[in-house]
């Protein structure tokens, strides 16, 4: 997963919730460099998306990406 925070963060999301983070994750398996990068010299990003946000690391040149933080926003 990339922390242990994104995991428990992950197991606190409701069943909706969890929908809306599988989404995202299948955007970024495809295209890992698609969200907004923290730093313009990182490989940090944040992807917020019909109320949750994943900051997540690109690993490179794998193009692996790590979650370092999944957080819920009501709508």
């Amino acid at each position: 997963m990339g922390s242990d925070v994104a995991e428990a963060q992950i197991d606190d999301l409701s069943d909706a919730e969890i929908n809306v983070l599988l989404e995202i994750y299948e955007v970024l398996r495809l295209t890992p460099g698609n969200g907004r990068k923290l730093n313009p010299t990182s490989n940090m990003y944040v992807w917020d998306y019909k109320g949750i946000s994943r900051t997540y690391v690109v690993l490179d040149p794998q193009r692996e990406v790590a979650a370092l933080r999944v957080d819920c926003f009501p709508i």
